[in-house]
This record gives structure tokens, C-alpha cells and sequence, in this order.
């Protein structure tokens, strides 16, 4: 899973370098989303998300992957991960938890 997690926090720096911008991959993602609403694919994508419950929290948007149709979330899938991935998810979450508290 490192590898995967590499790939992900690296993808902006591979778009600005082969287009010079990250916003390619902010339109690309919208787009995509958009044409999964529009057509009620049930297709699963990694979106922000309202959690309850799913991966041991609730009450926070995060991405996760969710089934995508015409209204939107459907479905949040959830992964297996072990033991240090659902540590490190958990501080994600947390960190996220901790910014939105400093801005209310």
C-alpha cells in the first residue's frame, strides 16, 4: 500500500510536470464526477464523503471510495486495511477534524 500512497501524494507533482498546472487534474476528476451523476453510472469513485460510522468515524466529509449515481453518494465502499493503514487514516481524519474546529 506505501507504493499506492506514493502514487497519491506525488500525482500533483506529475501533472504540473507534464502540464505545466494541476487544475487538468481538478477538471479531468469534476468532469468525471459529473458524468457519473448525470448518467447514474454506479460507479465507484474517490470522493469527499459523509462519514457515519464507516472506517470507526463519523461526522466528517473525507475521501473515501462511494458508489457515485444520480444523487450523488450512494454507497461508501470500505476497504480492508490493516493495522497501520487505519492509524494513518485515523490521523487524517483527525487533522482534518482538528482544521475545521480552528475555523468555527
Amino acid at each position: 500500500m506505501s507504493n499506492l500512497s506514493n502514487k497519491v501524494k506525488n500525482a500533483a507533482y506529475e501533472i504540473i510536470d507534464k502540464k505545466q498546472a494541476t487544475y487538468y487534474g481538478i477538471g479531468m476528476s469534476t468532469a468525471r464526477i459529473v458524468k457519473a451523476i448525470l448518467n447514474n453510472e454506479q460507479v465507484i469513485l474517490p470522493v469527499s464523503a459523509y462519514l457515519r460510522g464507516e472506517y470507526g468515524q463519523e461526522g466528517v466529509f473525507t475521501g473515501v471510495p462511494s458508489v457515485v449515481n444520480q444523487n450523488g453518494v450512494r454507497e461508501i465502499i470500505e476497504l480492508n486495511m490493516d493495522a497501520y493503514e487505519m492509524k494513518q487514516f485515523e490521523k487524517s481524519v483527525n487533522q482534518l477534524k482538528e482544521v475545521i474546529e480552528s475555523i468555527k
